[in-house]
């Protein structure tokens, strides 16, 4: 140990910029057997807040709070590389020293670092929808550190099972700022997207393990609410302001076809096509999946297409519906159930719902098909409205039922015993 202090030492070291005496770049020095090797820290402090005897920042500051982690982790890193060299029989030089060192410096080596990273491997891959999830996931945890922990970023290394828990405890209102809460499934996506960019730490062995797998939580079933015949006519018959009726038409054109909010947004009268049966049908690839989707159209779509024939005047690639933000109609839609009496909180994907259960599901169509028209990826993603199937099943075997009962009500005692 002793020969280890002569030939081995550490030093923190500040320079002041040329453009600021009162700001001061940090520097660490590693010196061995009188060689020396000298690299920055990338991070910076308030020079009369720098303590050279003890090594650290003594400001309040976030930013000397970051400094003196950042040397604090810089320590752990010079431990670990003579450790290796150690360990691989290797002589502890400045040469060796530093080439271990370099290999194990990590540019990515934070949260917010590694997200970066996740964007630039993977955001060709992502749909619009599913990078902005990520972004959304990213704030979150950034706001979660700097309540928790009052850093403006965390190492990726220190990342451990309490972390991950106290954070999906978070993301449902634990410590957290504001009135919005996510629900048990609204907070596991965003542990799914946060598992899936620390596993990009563990492919590139900048982490030995991936600590968000360890947090087993179950989703909790949702029963998918959709409306009923009686409160699709009440919405029907309902009269509304314009703005409100425009944003009732939408919705209706998504129940008689199932189509996703995005979807309806964008289509045109190009996905409108003949089909097999000569009829009309729509017909385009899903947003989400890119999944191919044909069907025909039902009349009271067709219906909704004319009325709005000012509005894309029967030009191909004008949009069909002049349609709203999905905060705004889905802010249209409590306002219009409201008018229209109807006590449910509906929601824009509702009529996607409805369209599987109310429209079709009911109406004797098989699960299978309906599977297709909505564009579901598997069939299990359909068989959540597997319950309106039964209920179905149970209404149509009641006359059965009935039928068989009064025959056997009918059979005459005698016969009866005889048998």
């Amino acid at each position: 140990m002793e020969q280890k202090k002569r030939t081995f030492n550490v030093l923190f070291l500040m320079r002041r910029n040329k453009q600021s005496d009162a700001e001061a770049s940090l520097f660490c020095r590693i010196t061995i057997r009188g060689q020396r090797y000298e690299f920055p820290l990338n991070c910076k402090v308030r020079a009369r807040n720098w303590n050279a005897a003890a090594q650290k920042s003594t400001g309040k500051t976030e930013v000397d709070r970051d400094a003196n982690t950042r040397i604090e982790d810089v320590k752990l890193l010079i431990d670990e590389t003579v450790r290796k060299l150690h360990d691989k029989g290797h002589e502890l030089t400045v040469q060796n020293f530093r080439l271990t060192y370099q290999a194990r410096e990590n540019e990515y080596d934070t949260i917010r670092r590694l997200f970066d990273y996740h964007e630039i491997i993977d955001r060709k891959n992502l749909r619009e929808g599913s990078y902005r999830g990520y972004m959304v996931t990213k704030k979150h945890l950034l706001d979660y550190i700097r309540i928790k922990y009052h850093l403006s970023d965390y190492k990726i290394t220190a990342i451990d099972k309490p972390f991950v828990q106290e954070f999906f405890a978070y993301l449902q209102g634990y410590r957290r700022e504001g009135s919005i809460r996510c629900a048990v499934n609204g907070a596991l996506k965003h542990i799914t997207r946060f598992k899936r960019v620390m596993n990009l730490a563990l492919q590139n062995e900048w982490i030995d393990r991936n600590p968000v797998c360890l947090l087993k939580i179950k989703k909790t079933k949702v029963e998918k609410g959709f409306l009923t015949e009686s409160e699709i006519k009440k919405l029907e018959d309902v009269i509304l302001k314009p703005h409100l009726a425009i944003a009732r038409d939408i919705f209706m054109f998504s129940v008689y076809t199932g189509l996703a909010y995005v979807d309806v947004s964008k289509m045109t009268l190009e996905n409108i096509v003949r089909g097999i049966d000569k009829s009309l049908w729509l017909q385009f690839n899903r947003q989400k999946t890119d999944i191919r989707v044909a069907l025909p159209l039902l009349e009271p779509a067709n219906v909704l297409i004319e009325r709005y024939h000012s509005y894309h005047e029967g030009e191909k690639t004008h949009h069909l519906f002049p349609v709203p933000m999905n905060q705004v109609i889905n802010r249209y839609l409590k306002e219009i159930a409201r008018i229209a009496g109807i006590n449910k909180v509906i929601t824009f994907h509702m009529a996607r719902h409805t369209f599987a259960t109310t429209i079709t599901l009911m109406h004797g169509i098989p699960i299978e098909t309906v599977s297709k028209m909505l564009g579901h990826a598997a069939l299990s993603t359909t068989q959540i409205y597997a319950k309106v199937v039964d209920n179905k099943v149970m209404d149509d075997m009641a006359a059965l039922k009935d039928m068989y009962a009064k025959k056997e009500s009918q059979k005459s005692p005698d016969k009866a015993v005889n048998e």
